[in-house]
């Protein structure tokens, strides 16, 4: 979250930085020299910079807004980590108590694993026939 903020900061920078090398060229007289073509888009420069200081003077207010509710989110996670760190490590020191069943119990006694073959399978007779 802070590299975001920290990322439109300097973008927002570079901006005024751009639109402050861009206004001399606006101030300028139109230079003879250039051509139609070459004046018409430093016009359009220099119209797109000034709209440019208009958004960022604009969005200054939201900016500043956003970060200072980035920085109240940030600090309420941390603090709400931390307590649940400590509260997960306070549980882990204190010995858990032992339970134990007096409950009566009776002995049930297990099927066999594998059923017995039957005498009669064992020992086939012959039939007369």
């Amino acid at each position: 979250m802070k590299s975001i903020v920290i990322l439109c900061s300097i973008v927002l920078g570079l901006m005024l930085l751009s639109c402050e090398t861009h206004a001399a060229d606006c101030d300028a007289s139109r230079d003879p020299e250039d051509s139609d073509f070459k004046n018409f888009f430093k016009n359009i420069g220099c119209k797109v910079s000034q709209g440019a200081e208009q958004v960022v003077e604009a969005a200054k207010p939201y900016a500043e807004k956003i970060g200072e509710g980035a920085k109240d989110f940030g600090s309420t996670v941390a603090q709400k980590y931390d307590e649940l760190k400590h509260r997960l490590t306070d549980d882990a020191s204190t010995p858990k108590a032992t339970v134990t069943y007096d409950a009566p119990t009776e002995r049930v006694p297990l099927a066999p694993i594998a059923p017995g073959i039957p005498a009669e399978l064992a020992n086939p007779q012959p039939t007369a026939g």
